[in-house]
């Protein structure tokens, strides 16, 4: 009996699986809410250890979370939330995290998994207007900066540089300061430069270097 329930349970939860892997739209809620139980780990160290005021923020997805931020701002109070494999719509469920902490500055940089998930630029960059939209009505005084996506694999140049114009345009309708980084990691052949990747979408550590000089002059400043 038992392993007969024990059978039907985990065909249940296939089937399930294989549902929500289907619905049009649900691709990234399967893989990072369904397979991947880091999202949820991560989740619940970020309850746990809650944004205070002032803090500085970045928030995004697995290229944010592998950036050692403390380190490269040491001086800084900074809170990484990032999570790996995390899309526009998973910081959408977990933004109240960030906004009733109603920190001092938010770096935000998303989009590149949407992407990967087939996701039309237009639709992130509604995603993005919305988050910000809620971060400013939940947390005003927060500086907020939407930073551009970075370059990735060839094949997805003509996507980025579009999610990136529309990001741009977002971030100035909703009063955020516009960071384009992606020019600064761009090789010739429209890919992420090899030499800061190892992966064609992660960064090594001259890729994080780098990202800190653009950003040092953002975080010197009062807002």
């Amino acid at each position: 009996m038992k392993r007969w329930l024990v059978g039907s349970l985990a065909l249940n939860a296939a089937f399930l699986a294989t549902a929500l892997y289907l619905v049009v739209g649900a691709q990234d809620l399967f893989v990072t809410y369904f397979v991947d139980p880091g999202w949820e780990r991560r989740f619940s160290f970020f309850e746990a250890h809650p944004i205070q005021p002032g803090d500085v923020v970045f928030l995004g997805d697995s290229i944010t979370a592998s950036g050692e931020w403390a380190e490269l701002f040491p001086d800084l109070p900074v809170r990484n939330r990032g999570i790996g494999g995390d899309t526009t719509e998973g910081l959408l469920r977990r933004l109240q995290q960030i906004t009733r902490g109603r920190p001092g500055k938010l770096f935000l940089l998303i989009g590149t998994n949407d992407l990967g998930f087939g996701k039309e630029p237009a639709s992130i960059a509604e995603n993005v207007g919305t988050l910000l939209g809620e971060m400013h009505r939940a947390s005003p005084e927060t500086a907020l900066y939407v930073q551009s996506v970075l370059p990735r694999a060839g094949e997805y140049r003509e996507a980025i540089e579009d999610l990136n114009r529309r990001l741009e345009g977002i971030a100035a309708a909703h009063g955020a300061t516009w960071l384009d980084l992606y020019p600064h990691f761009l090789a010739g052949d429209g890919s992420l430069d090899d030499v800061l990747t190892n992966d064609e979408l992660h960064l090594l550590a001259d890729g994080y270097e780098r990202w800190r000089d653009l950003l040092r002059p953002h975080l010197q400043s009062p807002g």
